[in-house]
């Protein structure tokens, strides 16, 4: 499966996940025996909650233990380190100055990655903008990092879904590296309380895993091909992490005023199981 993350640091190890969250959630008794009882009683999972509500259930499963068991063994994988490589953090090129000398500047310009089955745009020019999405439901679960974000990524894993993480970056030669909880915003084309238990547990699934990624620091380098970009990440003390970069998809640039009807229009195809 593409890899949505090697180019995002914290986000691309999520996204080599994506595929297996569904099922790590179905394997999760507990959880997913309640879930589907309720949805049969009462309808969907979210039904009848309120925002306040929603984001508790959404934490809850962050830190239910099943989903630790299921989650824990594939972020090790992910995480297995490679070989080191010299001067690393001067490698590929600086990817900020890039996007900077573009017409429109870093504000303009975005990351549009081609992986199709998870869809992914980064904005590093931390503006915090925030994407037009008339008749959306937003919902933000936890704020952005203390000091503030200076990189944005949306994400869908789910048709009509899409997760924006305010991530914090510290640049390090050509390096940005990355650690610590992400603000999670959901935007949604319908109301999450009516969402099925697929879409809600995949989505909870994901940010659980997003969450434990967090407690890492991983570095991303961005190397030239051709017009458009590859991510390679490391360790901060600059081993590779080759599960993470055999699944890494070029990124090309998007205009940053095309962002609104891309989150409208495009649709993940994640693989059937």
């Amino acid at each position: 499966m593409n890899d949505v993350i090697g180019r995002l640091g914290i986000l691309s190890a999520a996204a080599w996940l994506a595929a297996g969250a569904l099922p790590a959630a179905a394997q999760a008794p507990a959880v997913q025996a309640e879930a589907e009882a309720e949805a049969t009683d009462s309808g969907p999972p979210l039904a009848g909650l309120d925002e306040e509500q929603i984001i508790a259930f959404f934490m809850l499963i962050s830190a239910n233990a099943e989903i630790e068991e299921l989650v824990a063994p594939m972020i090790e994988t992910m995480f297995e380190p490679g070989e080191a490589v010299p001067d690393w953090r001067e490698s590929g090129v600086d990817i900020l100055g890039q996007l900077a000398a573009r017409p429109g500047g870093a504000v303009g310009n975005l990351l549009r990655d081609d992986d199709t089955e998870v869809l992914s745009v980064n904005d590093l020019s931390g503006t915090g903008r925030t994407p037009d999405l008339p008749g959306f439901t937003r919902l933000r679960l936890r704020a952005a990092p203390p000091g503030g974000a200076n990189e944005v990524v949306w994400a869908s894993f789910s048709p009509g879904v899409w997760m924006a993480l305010e991530m914090q970056y510290h640049q390090r030669g050509n390096a940005l590296c990355y650690k610590g909880f992400n603000g999670v915003t959901l935007h949604s084309k319908t109301a999450l309380t009516t969402w099925d238990v697929e879409t809600t547990y995949l989505m909870a699934v994901m940010i659980a895993t997003f969450d434990r990624v967090a407690a890492r620091e991983i570095c991303t380098v961005y190397e030239a091909e051709g017009d458009a970009y590859r991510a390679r990440s490391f360790l901060p003390d600059g081993r590779r992490l080759p599960q993470i970069d055999t699944q890494s998809t070029l990124m090309r640039i998007m205009p940053a005023a095309q962002l609104s009807t891309f989150m409208q229009t495009a649709t993940p195809s994640l693989p059937a199981e």
